[in-house]
């Protein structure tokens, strides 16, 4: 008798590597987030809520290793995170 495979209970989570896009230009281009389960419009923009709630929780560690020449939608969207 074959083996029963299980599903996979776990959700994926989001973390900073992919709101680095989103962060930086307001668009996930590669998939990231939906790849880890955030939801996206067909232009690959998260809801503004969900975003802002992960700039609050993420933003610091993004800041930490952005070396990009423009200023960070998400920063100037909402501001230094806490």
């Amino acid at each position: 008798m074959p083996v029963r495979t299980r599903k996979n209970r776990r959700r994926p989570v989001a973390d900073a590597a992919a709101w680095e896009c989103v962060f930086s230009s307001e668009f996930d281009f590669f998939g990231d987030l939906r790849d880890a389960g955030v939801q996206t419009d067909a232009y690959g923009r998260p809801d503004r809520e969900e975003a802002r709630a992960a700039w609050q929780r993420l933003g610091a560690e993004f800041l930490s290793t952005f070396s990009g020449s423009h200023q960070p939608w998400a920063l100037d969207q909402f501001g230094v995170p806490n």
